[in-house]
């Protein structure tokens, strides 16, 4: 069922030929998509994917988005992880081939790729979570959002913090 979903919200992405100022964006965090990074999240168009990272963030500058790729059953999808900066305060490291669940907002770039900016990542081995905006979709790394939480958000709904660094969780090699 979430596969017609997704199915539908592309083709709708696809028809259409508005330009929203949500997702087209004029700012320092537009990426080479024409996507902003900073407000292009829109709650009518969340979906949760799930497949291989292909291409893991890499540093990409502190004025630049992380940005990882990942192969799902619809396809390549390129996931928006917010700010380098804040992604490198996240202390997190994702690896090529890792199995993730991503929920997020989906948009197609006007390079024709699909973009999901993500709101919450899930390492499909051990289930350790980490949040990246709030369920608005409001960046933790803005003021609105929650600030800097640091670390691996939270963890398999027990509200207990997730561990960061060491072997565990989401590490991987970069």
């Amino acid at each position: 069922m979430k596969h017609f979903f997704l199915i539908l919200i592309i083709l709708i992405l696809s028809i259409s030929s508005r330009e929203a100022d949500a997702f087209w964006g004029r700012s320092e965090s537009e990426t080479a998509s024409g996507l902003n990074v900073e407000t292009g999240f829109d709650v009518n168009t969340i979906t949760t994917i799930a497949g291989a990272v292909t291409v893991p963030p890499e540093g990409a500058g502190p004025r630049k988005p992380a940005l990882l790729s990942m192969n799902t059953a619809q396809g390549t999808i390129k996931v928006l992880l917010g700010p380098w900066w804040y992604w490198e305060q996240q202390n997190i490291t994702l690896s090529k081939d890792q199995e993730l669940s991503v929920t997020g907002s989906l948009a197609q770039g006007k390079d024709g790729s699909f973009y999901l900016f993500a709101q919450r990542i899930e390492n499909r081995s051990d289930g350790k979570t980490i949040t990246l905006r709030s369920e608005t979709g409001v960046p933790l790394w803005s003021r609105n959002g929650s600030g800097n939480h640091g670390g691996m958000g939270r963890q398999g709904g027990n509200n207990q913090p997730a561990r960061s660094g060491g072997q565990g969780g989401m590490r991987g090699g970069r």
